[in-house]
């Protein structure tokens, strides 16, 4: 029988999360796995209002909840950034 580490079988797991696409809220690990943001640092996005995020009152271990569409826009405004950077790099040529 095989052995492996927590850490191992843990991501072992998270690599089969599959999300339905009617799905609006994510917990902690769904959620950094589909926005590829460390789970700190989506806590620490919700906790100064960049995302929504909280500890969801209605599970018993209060778990991280995510708005899927929150994690998209956060996303959407990056790229934004980046596509006006690279916009004036290239008039700066």
């Amino acid at each position: 029988m095989e052995t492996y580490d927590i850490k191992d079988l843990a991501a072992r797991i998270s690599e089969q999360i599959v999300l339905p696409e009617n799905v609006r809220w994510l917990k902690l690990i769904p959620a950094a796995k589909y926005s590829a943001i460390g789970r700190n640092k989506l806590k620490a996005l919700a906790a100064k209002g960049i995302i929504k995020g909280f500890r969801d009152l209605d599970s018993k271990r209060r778990d991280w909840i995510f708005d899927k569409q929150s994690l998209d826009s956060y996303r959407q405004d990056q790229a934004r950034r980046i596509d006006l950077e690279a916009k004036d790099f290239i008039d700066r040529l």
